[in-house]
């Protein structure tokens, strides 16, 4: 049941200016493992912010739900059986929004987090920085158009990858058909473009992102309304992180989001909020990162575990408070 009186956050108006400012905040979470980790996310964030919440259909929901409890928690009912890289991210996210969109309070700020994020700043200066940006998104791009895009990435978005859902078949027998099939399409020659037929350029950036609610609705809107453009993404590759950002950078919301201006330069690079090491792989941070997560200056960390990543956390929260 939703609470009569709707959760707000209250600081100290910046500036010394008109008393105390409301901000309404929203967290789009999506877990799948580690429930004790995301519960001491949670916990670290605004306490009078609303979390809605999606739990891979593959992960016992109850591990979460057990643990993780409070008016302001909002686990979505309509659960996907996550398959990394497809169009299903797309349809989390966009499920994600809608929960928030309909939550029936008119929010200022919608946050994107993965369940294995941490907070870096202390809520009052996160509050404090997104009263300070007005009507700009914290969502970067990169136009995978310019002629200096690197090949490996052209290729990527180029190969058609034919997305399977075969309710009686298993997700490996699924993943195994999509192969088939976009290395039979790639053989005969069949490549996507990466202008749509609408005229929109594709844009890549990151799954992290805090954006308004207008543009949150527009993403809803174009993915519900526009097939032309839905149906671009069904075999895309890595929807998640071009979607959102295909739809913000071809309308009116591209004056208010971050371009990168030069080719491909890496997902960390496209990701302003979070503080990622790719290399070789992304790395579990523990306790030897923290001063290198500190000199980052980010508002975010990625990623934590628990049990390997306990004393991080508390060295983190001493600097936090």
């Amino acid at each position: 049941m939703r609470p009569s009186i709707p959760h707000t956050i209250r600081i100290a108006a910046p500036f010394g200016g008109r008393g105390a400012f409301i901000m309404n905040i929203a967290y789009l979470i999506s877990a799948h493992t580690d429930a004790p980790q995301l519960k001491r996310l949670i916990d670290a964030l605004h306490k009078d912010a609303e979390y809605f919440i999606h739990i891979d259909k593959k992960s016992d929901i109850t591990k979460f739900t057990s643990i993780i409890k409070g008016e302001n928690i909002h686990f979505v009912e309509d659960r996907e059986n996550v398959r990394w890289g497809t169009i299903i991210e797309v349809f989390y996210q966009v499920e994600l929004i809608e929960a928030a969109l309909d939550y029936g309070k008119t929010f200022d700020r919608i946050f994107f987090l993965s369940g294995m994020d941490y907070p870096l700043w202390s809520n009052e200066r996160i509050t404090k920085y997104l009263e300070s940006l007005g009507d700009k998104e914290i969502l970067m791009g990169v136009d995978m158009t310019r002629p200096d895009t690197p090949e490996k990435q052209k290729d990527l978005y180029t190969t058609a990858r034919p997305f399977y859902d075969v309710s009686f078949l298993s997700n490996k027998m699924n993943e195994r058909l999509g192969i088939l099939s976009r290395k039979i399409l790639k053989a005969l020659g069949s490549r996507k473009k990466l202008i749509m037929r609408n005229g929109w350029k594709l844009y890549k950036g990151s799954a992290w992102w805090c954006i308004t609610p207008e543009l949150a609705r527009v993403i809803v809107d174009t993915f519900l309304e526009n097939k032309a453009v839905a149906y671009y993404f069904i075999d895309s590759f890595g929807s998640a992180e071009t979607f959102i950002q295909t739809v913000a950078f071809n309308t009116k919301f591209k004056s208010r989001c971050i371009e990168y201006d030069g080719p491909y330069p890496g997902l960390d690079a496209l990701t302003p909020m979070h503080f990622i090491d790719y290399e070789p792989v992304i790395k579990v941070m523990d306790e030897t990162d923290y001063d290198r997560l500190i000199k980052s200056d980010k508002m975010f960390t990625r990623k934590l575990l628990s049990g390997k990543s306990d004393k991080l956390v508390k060295l983190i929260e001493n600097g936090r408070h």
